[in-house]
This record gives structure tokens, sequence and C-alpha cells, in this order.
């Protein structure tokens, strides 16, 4: 997927004012004092299955897997090129 998702900006973790040094796993959510969404951290993993997900969900993946499908045949080429292998 080449487009960007959302903008990003960055900040090192020693500008945040609160303990951030445990190793990340998975998705951390900050939440205001009302409990709303102030910000997310995900992990390599997390940002991983976050983009296959919306991968799988396009309307153009969906297309190419019916076209494989019809056409009975699929190349290796292929299948390690959207592997990423």
């Amino acid at each position: 997927m080449s487009e960007l998702l959302l903008k990003e900006k960055t900040l090192p973790l020693s500008q945040l004012s609160f303990p951030t040094r445990k190793k990340l796993q998975g998705v951390l959510r900050i939440i205001d004092k009302e409990g709303e969404t102030f910000g997310l951290f995900l992990d390599k993993k997390a940002i991983a299955d976050f983009s296959e997900d919306l991968e799988y969900s396009s309307p153009e993946f969906w297309e190419e897997i019916e076209k494989s499908k019809k056409s009975g045949e699929v190349s290796s080429k292929q299948i390690k090129r959207r592997l990423k292998i």
C-alpha cells in the first residue's frame, strides 16, 4: 500500500510527560479525564496487522482474487510478491 492512511508526526519518548519505558505490546490507548480517546500507540505487529486488514478490505484486492480464481492459475511470483517474500 503506497498511500498514507494518516498524517504522521513524531515525538521522541523522552519528550512525553508520562512513563512509557515499558516495552509496548499491541495497542496502548491514551484517554483523557472523560475517558475519550486522546491517542493510540501501536507496536510494529499491530501496525502490520492493521495494514493487512485494510488491504484485505479493499475492492481491488478482491477483484484480483476473483480474477485469479477464474483463470485457474496463480504464479509463484504473484504469491511471493503478495506475501512479500
